[in-house]
């Protein structure tokens, strides 16, 4: 897991900066001038979070049966969970999906009942997640969903990036506007 995430432009650290710049013979009947800016702010981290979303899958002639398999399979993973001390509120798996499947080659003839239950896994220990990923296939997941990383400290690195993308937007006006021969002024709006 040693992927590093990177935290740029975007919604999170893009500015537009417009800025006033003033020009050394103070001209009241001038037109203001003004310089627009975009400033990137990128902050390197290493997520710490990980979010699986795990499928059982079960067709039978009964949808009970189906059920009753499915409804074991999780129950398997929920005491692996709480073997690998994943805390209950970092679990959902209250979807449950129940219908039938038929045959459309032979006279629309009905195979079963296909029941699944998605579980989503909330891992804040990065070094169990493949024990978990080798339990859950073990205990008969059928899909393992696209594996979501993030941050627990999500706010405070946002607010950096924009720090960041901030600093770097002035730095620039300041560079225009002094190679302009003007001085820069406040700054009139900002855009994320």
């Amino acid at each position: 897991m040693n992927q590093i995430t990177r935290w740029t432009a975007a919604t999170l650290a893009l500015f537009v900066f417009a800025l006033p710049v003033q020009a050394e013979s103070d001209n009241s009947d001038a037109p203001v001038s003004y310089i627009d800016v975009n400033g990137n702010g990128v902050i390197n981290e290493t997520p710490d979070i990980a979010m699986l979303t795990l499928t059982f899958s079960q067709r039978d002639k009964q949808a009970r049966r189906a059920k009753s398999t499915v409804d074991s399979q999780v129950n398997d993973l929920l005491m692996l969970t709480k073997r690998l001390s994943i805390k209950e509120q970092d679990i959902q798996a209250a979807r449950l999906t129940i219908y039938p499947e038929y045959d459309h080659s032979n006279n629309r003839q009905l195979l079963g009942y296909r029941v699944s239950r998605d579980v989503q896994i909330r891992v804040r220990d990065l070094i169990i997640y493949p024990e978990l990923l080798e339990g859950a296939v073990d205990i008969g997941a059928s899909n393992a969903g696209q594996l979501q990383l993030d941050f627990s400290n999500r706010k405070s690195l946002e607010n950096k990036a924009l720090q960041a993308a901030f600093v770097d937007a002035r730095q620039q006006a300041e560079l225009l506007a002094e190679a302009a021969g003007d001085k820069l002024g406040e700054t009139l709006w900002i855009t994320t």
